[in-house]
């Protein structure tokens, strides 16, 4: 053969003819169309179902098959259930699930889990291919596809024929290029329903919660208004969206706005604020307001956030627990009063009698006189302990605090008690690592606190126990007090409540002691005076720990004891 003619036969073979460029630049271009086609179609709605829809229409259109049908996972995601179908009726295959851990070769193992196409000419003559539901609608040949979005699988989407046909790759290619798309398009889709039922929900939540929750702009114009703020205020949403929220201030504090505007701006929100707001009716009521920020991207403020509270009725019962109480403590003053003249008269003639200054008693009326003078000393007790309750609550007990130096002021208490604890063999001690400790405190209601103390622990601790008062430094600013006993000690549920009125420490076991109940609640409310703390320390079988902390010197500004 000729050189020349060797070349010709070379070059024939290397450069394609110009019909064959054209026809690859048809194809491409007819690939290209169809991959737009599918992408605005998938792109052109947020709704599941149109775009399930629209995509298998047209890859069925593009592609010139008669039958389809796309599968996704079910809420659970544990199933694959048909979302739409083409070209096929069977109720059978339209309504069966497709579980995840089936063994089926092809869905499960294939498609799903390795993201990889199934093409399959003749399924009549696959043996991988188990589902005979295929071969009752006469399908022949069927090609699936898995939808992927960011490597996660969502379903798959397959087409096939009712006549036996071989799937070209660009067939192939342009089916993966579809299920893409529709990967995208359901992973938005899905977003945005997640989104539009979170913001439903609150929403939902914003309208029907019991409080006004109001926003305005930065101009105070009302932007949202809702269900709560109706009942509160008296306007519907449409009276006031768009209006000023200066509709419900009262004339008298057209200001306030601006001050609350300048107080969220230099804090960041206010909480709390009582405020005064008149209804639509005209009516004035109190309001517990809250304000915060609305900002934008740049964290530029655009808006306020208001919720405000009716506390109009909650006012009025503390304004009249506050007149009841004073009544309360008035009653009690009197009432105490009252009883301390016979009740002075009585033990003071029971003492006459005892001390024989009428004539001599035989036992049975040293016993009746000696249980008179008895519960009087009971009574005179309560009758002391509700005056100076009532007093501290009235707000009329003045602090005369003086350097206090303790150790000496533990031992004058602890010596004053020590024959009630030599009447019980109970060993009375008082520790103090540095006998020079002072304490900015009144004398007097430091020994009344101390007294009352002292005397609930020895009147607890069983013969032949120990009663021990510990003085020391809590901090540099503050001076501690200990009284510890070795007593049945508190239970665990009751020890928040022995600082209670009239609660009694005994009751909380099965010894039954005699007391008011209010001396701790006293010595809560003297410690408090001095700016103080009080608390106690048990475990029920363990005895029990009552501490209370007292200023080291005259205090300005002390920060609060460690307990």
């Amino acid at each position: 053969m000729p050189q020349s003619k060797r070349l010709e036969v070379v070059d024939r073979r290397v450069v394609p003819k110009d019909s064959d460029v054209k026809k690859a630049l048809r194809g491409r271009t007819r690939e290209l169309a169809a991959l737009l086609a599918i992408s605005q179609t998938a792109t052109q709605s947020l709704e599941t179902e149109k775009i399930l829809n629209d995509t298998l229409d047209k890859s069925l259109e593009i592609l010139d098959f008669d039958v389809g049908y796309i599968r996704t996972l079910d809420a659970g995601k544990k199933n694959l259930i048909v979302r739409v179908a083409r070209g096929l009726s069977s109720p059978e295959f339209l309504s069966t699930s497709f579980p995840l851990d089936s063994p089926d070769p092809i869905v499960g193992k294939t498609v799903f889990k390795t993201q990889k196409p199934y093409i399959g000419t003749d399924i009549r003559k696959d043996p991988m291919f188990q589902a005979r539901t295929m071969e009752k609608e006469g399908v022949i040949s069927l090609a699936m596809v898995p939808i992927v979005s960011k490597q996660r699988a969502m379903g798959f989407i397959a087409v096939g024929s009712k006549k036996l046909h071989k799937f070209t790759q660009r067939e192939v290619r342009l089916l993966v290029a579809f299920s893409s798309q529709l990967g995208s398009a359901l992973e938005n889709a899905q977003l945005y329903d997640e989104v539009n039922k979170e913001k439903a929900y609150i929403e939902n939540l914003v309208d029907n919660a019991g409080d006004a929750i109001i926003s305005t702009d930065v101009e105070d114009r009302i932007l949202t208004w809702n269900h709560g703020a109706e009942v509160i205020f008296g306007y519907s949403k449409e009276e006031t969206v768009g209006q000023s929220l200066t509709i419900l201030l009262p004339s008298h504090r057209a200001g306030e706005l601006e001050e609350i505007r300048d107080k969220v701006r230099l804090a960041g929100v206010i909480r709390n604020l009582e405020v005064r707001r008149i209804r639509k009716d005209g009516i004035i009521i109190e309001a517990s307001l809250a304000v915060s920020p609305i900002r934008d991207k740049d964290d530029n403020v655009i808006g306020f956030l208001h919720l405000a509270r009716d506390v109009t009725e909650k006012k009025r019962y503390e304004q009249r627990l506050k007149e009841l109480d004073k009544m309360k403590s008035a009653f009690v003053s009197n009432v105490s009063h009252e009883l301390r003249t016979p009740l002075t008269a009585i033990k003071a003639s029971a003492d006459n009698m005892l001390d024989r200054l009428i004539g001599d008693l035989n036992g049975k009326q040293v016993g009746y006189l000696t249980r008179i003078k008895s519960n009087s000393d009971r009574l005179a007790r309560l009758i002391n302990d509700l005056l100076d309750l009532s007093t501290i609550e009235a707000g009329k007990i003045d602090l005369r605090p003086t350097n206090l130096p303790l150790v000496t002021l533990v031992k004058e208490a602890a010596e004053s008690l020590r024959p009630v604890a030599a009447e019980k063999l109970i060993d009375l001690t008082v520790m103090s690592v540095d006998p020079r400790v002072i304490a900015w405190a009144d004398r007097d209601k430091v020994i009344q606190v101390l007294m009352n103390l002292i005397g609930n622990a020895l009147k607890f601790t069983p013969t032949r126990g120990k009663v021990t008062i510990a003085v020391a430094k809590n901090s540099a600013a503050w001076m501690q007090i200990s009284v510890t006993d070795t007593g049945p000690g508190i239970p665990a549920k009751e020890v928040n409540k022995v600082f209670g009125r009239f609660y009694q420490i005994g009751q909380a076991s099965t010894q039954k002691t005699q007391g008011t109940g209010l001396g701790l609640a006293i010595s809560k409310a003297l410690v408090e005076m001095h700016g103080g703390k009080i608390w106690v320390e048990s475990e029920a079988g363990k005895g029990s720990t009552f501490s209370f902390t007292l200023p080291a010197e005259q205090p300005f500004q002390l920060e609060s004891p460690a307990t």
